[in-house]
């Protein structure tokens, strides 16, 4: 019985152990920026000015958040979505709460 609870919670343990994966500031960066141009070229605008700057290793589960909410923002693309202020978070979002709309939140708009 100890050998199964002990195997079923390893995992757990493991998980906990375990910290974010960030990535690399130019990686992000570029990923930001691809986001941006299929969004603008969608749109038939210009990438909105000034542009999103990634300053340190952006956890990468938050990058993804960003990159997905600016594909699918709404047109006219003239500013980055509310979750791309994630990047500067150094903390993990994990998974979002049944409560929040991701689609409605992606398409409020920061100018």
């Amino acid at each position: 019985m100890k050998s199964k609870l002990i195997f079923l919670l390893l995992p757990f343990f493991i998980a906990c152990g375990q910290e974010a994966e960030v990535v690399d500031v130019n990686d992000a960066q570029s990923q930001i920026y691809a986001a941006a141009k299929f969004a603008a070229d969608r749109c038939g605008s210009q990438i909105p000015n000034p542009p999103l700057i990634v300053v340190t290793k952006p956890i990468k589960r938050n990058l993804d958040l960003c990159t997905i909410s600016i594909t699918r923002t709404g047109c006219p693309f003239v500013g980055y979505p509310l979750p791309c202020l994630l990047i500067y978070s150094q903390n993990e979002t994990g998974d979002l709460p049944w409560y929040v709309n991701f689609n409605g939140i992606s398409k409020i708009q920061i100018k």
